[in-house]
């Protein structure tokens, strides 16, 4: 293999996170702006607005200087040079494996009739059942992750944060990572080509401009927004769509807040199964894990001890049967 043909297919691993990263370009200036009015409205501000000081209100020097807070930036980073082109592969892929469980179904049991001749109908059948069951899936993997001992382990770093910023949300051990972005796409995918099956439909054109746009949305929208440090509520639709403030009350370090809010989009899930928490008017808390592990003692303050760590506590638990946190 000559080095142009090693360049060319390192260019072409990368060229879906420098296509992704090209989108957040567009997006950031609209997520700064969208920050600093909600903040603005929660807040209910009163002193004179500057440049300068809505930078200071939705960047604190204090949230972004914070030992976590560094580790997030440089794990977010790690994972965004090696973490999301693999992710890609296989995330971006769950519509593929839709097509495929699909064709595999018509080509072991014969071609149906179809039962929809709408482009509407079909798009938006399609759309939902990936959306819905990708994001079900994800529901309960994240509270698997908790409620799971060995699960725990890997996903405890993430809920050491002390900090809230957009950096956090890649505060996932690579590990964890992988599995939570890829076992939700390839569950509802292949749910999907189920579907795809049963109304003797194929993947539209559409659905997968409907995925990807939802998904583009949903980054900046939910994502992003649900761990900055504002508890931004969105008043009853709290019960449905995961605002700032339940993601925000789920990274609490309070025992009766532990394993609450495990939405990734929609907190209808935590609804319908029982963990559901509304913050009451005032009620505050702390970001962390727990009082043993704060502050000096965070195991997870270093890169080093971010990586490491969940194994060491993992051969403990299987070593001696020790129970972690919840």
């Amino acid at each position: 293999m000559t080095m142009y043909e090693i360049w060319d297919s390192i260019v072409a691993f990368y060229e879906p996170t420098l296509e992704i990263i090209s989108l957040w370009a567009w997006g950031l200036p609209l997520f700064v702006s969208v920050l600093a009015v909600m903040f603005i409205i929660s807040q209910k501000w009163q002193s004179p607005l500057t440049l300068r000081s809505l930078t200071n209100a939705a960047f604190p020097k204090e949230q972004y200087d914070n030992p976590s807070s560094r580790v997030d930036m440089w794990n977010g980073i790690i994972l965004l040079m090696l973490g999301f082109p693999l992710v890609g592969v296989f995330a971006v892929n769950g519509i593929a494996i839709a097509d495929n469980v699909g064709a595999y179904f018509t080509a072991e049991f014969g071609v149906r009739a179809p039962l929809m001749t709408s482009t509407w109908l079909i798009v938006s059948v399609q759309f939902l059942t990936y959306f819905l069951s990708v994001d079900f899936v994800g529901y309960w993997i994240h509270r698997w992750c908790h409620t799971n001992a060995l699960m725990w382990h890997l996903h405890k770093p993430h809920h050491t944060a002390e900090t809230l910023t957009p950096w956090t949300l890649f505060r996932q051990h690579p590990i964890e990572f992988f599995g939570l972005n890829i076992i939700p796409a390839v569950v509802g995918g292949a749910f999907t080509g189920v579907v795809l099956y049963a109304t003797g439909s194929q993947i539209h054109p559409g659905m997968v401009v409907a995925v990807t746009t939802t998904a583009y949305i949903c980054f900046f929208v939910i994502d992003v927004f649900s761990h900055v440090h504002l508890p931004i509520s969105y008043g009853w639709m709290n019960r449905i769509v995961l605002a700032p403030v339940m993601h925000n009350l789920h990274h609490s370090m309070e025992p009766h807040h532990w394993d609450k809010n495990n939405a990734v989009v929609l907190t209808l899930w935590d609804w319908m199964f029982g963990t559901l928490y509304l913050p009451k008017k005032g009620e505050s808390w702390r970001w962390g894990c727990n009082d043993e592990e704060y502050g000096a003692n965070n195991p997870h303050n270093t890169l080093r001890g971010f990586y490491i760590d969940p194994f060491k506590t993992l051969w403990r638990h299987l070593k001696d049967g020790q129970s972690p946190n919840p």
